[in-house]
């Protein structure tokens, strides 16, 4: 039966419909529900970029922050210390392969592409 022919029947005998919460969904209907969700999302941003802006969500702020980040750390400017002070407190002695994978272009923007 589909949800359309539950809530049907549901209404057919006066209750309330309630689809099963996500959490409650067996594994692979759950990831397919989230993988349908975050497909929707990424699809939503890139027209919103397309026309202009996407809207300040926390994720957003966040990757719009890594994207100056990286802008910085290639453009080798003395404001790039800061963000290699960051990752030494974060990355320890690996800091140095984050750098370089930066350098190298390895790690692509999501948002803003510099020149």
């Amino acid at each position: 039966m589909t949800n359309l022919t539950v809530q049907l029947l549901a209404e057919m005998i006066d209750e309330s419909y309630r689809p099963t919460p996500i959490r409650q969904l067996p594994a692979k209907k759950r990831k397919q529900y989230q993988a349908d969700a975050v497909r929707s999302t990424r699809s939503k941003v890139e027209a919103a970029l397309e026309v202009g802006t996407v809207l300040p969500t926390r994720q957003h702020i966040r990757d719009a922050l890594t994207d100056a980040a990286l802008h910085i750390l290639r453009s080798g400017d003395d404001e790039a210390e800061v963000i290699r002070q960051v990752f030494a407190s974060v990355f320890g002695d690996e800091a140095d392969i984050a750098i370089e994978k930066i350098t190298a272009g390895k790690i692509e923007p999501r948002f803003f592409k510099s020149a």
